[in-house]
């Protein structure tokens, strides 16, 4: 299923002239991969980076350390700061999508339990838009679900 997605989002791209950015936290790199383990990825797939720490989403794609001390890592307002600081300065080419999330086993609280994941998505001349979503299971299951949502919802906004 991911790799279909993944195939679908790289035809996509390619037929529009498109690149595509990843910036990660709870995924760990797992959606580069999977955009990456497909034939014809270099052809769209421009960089990613995997911004586990709060200083690394600061210091790699500019998210204000304000605006995670007030939202919290996992929010609306830094996946959306994550998915706009990986396509600053780029020409209106460029796809980014933007993953940060609790995968477990701990680390959960009551507003943001286990599970909870943000995925960020920018298009070029679209509003950059963001998604919650809550996985239940394992944490390599919640990493599998973040990746396999955040290509689906990607592809819906192509």
């Amino acid at each position: 299923m991911i790799a279909n997605l993944a195939q679908q989002l790289i035809q996509q791209l390619r037929e529009k002239g498109w690149k595509i950015r990843c910036v990660e936290s709870c995924t760990a790199g797992g959606l580069t991969a999977a955009i990456g383990s497909i034939n014809g990825a270099s052809d769209v797939l421009d960089r990613s980076w995997v911004t586990y720490s709060n200083q690394a989403k600061h210091e790699e794609v500019g998210v204000p350390l304000e605006l995670i001390d007030s939202n919290g890592a996992v929010s609306e307002a830094v996946v959306i700061a994550m998915a706009k600081g990986a396509v600053s300065g780029c020409d209106n080419s460029t796809v980014a999508i933007s993953v940060s999330g609790i995968a477990g086993p701990g680390g959960g609280t009551t507003d943001k339990p286990v599970g909870t994941v943000w995925i960020g998505i920018s298009v070029p001349q679209k509003k950059t838009f963001a998604k919650r979503c809550i996985f239940d299971g394992t944490r390599e299951h919640i990493q599998q679900c973040a990746v396999k949502t955040a290509l689906k919802e990607v592809l819906h906004r192509l």
